[in-house]
């Protein structure tokens, strides 16, 4: 294989190479992206107020508003958008 041959085929594996890291990155930014929007929908749904630890029946430390709703909500965000 002569020079040219050789450049030739190293120059495709490097674009093959380029395309392929930038597939990834792509994904992994759409990935990241899925993530925080599901995060942001959840914290708008279920706003971390606090409330007074003598308003229920349970007294203690200050408690927070849809604290068990909040944590349901945020175990079902995942990277995967599928």
């Amino acid at each position: 294989m002569d020079k040219t041959g050789r450049r030739l085929v190293l120059s495709a594996a490097v674009a093959a190479l380029a395309l392929v890291i930038a597939a990834v990155a792509l994904l992994w930014s759409a990935s990241e992206a899925h993530y925080r929007g599901c995060v942001e929908q959840t914290a708008a749904r279920y706003p971390p107020i606090a409330v007074s630890a003598f308003s229920g029946a349970q007294t203690g430390p200050l408690k927070v508003a849809y604290d068990k709703e909040r944590s349901a909500a945020l175990e079902g965000c995942s990277r995967a958008p599928w």
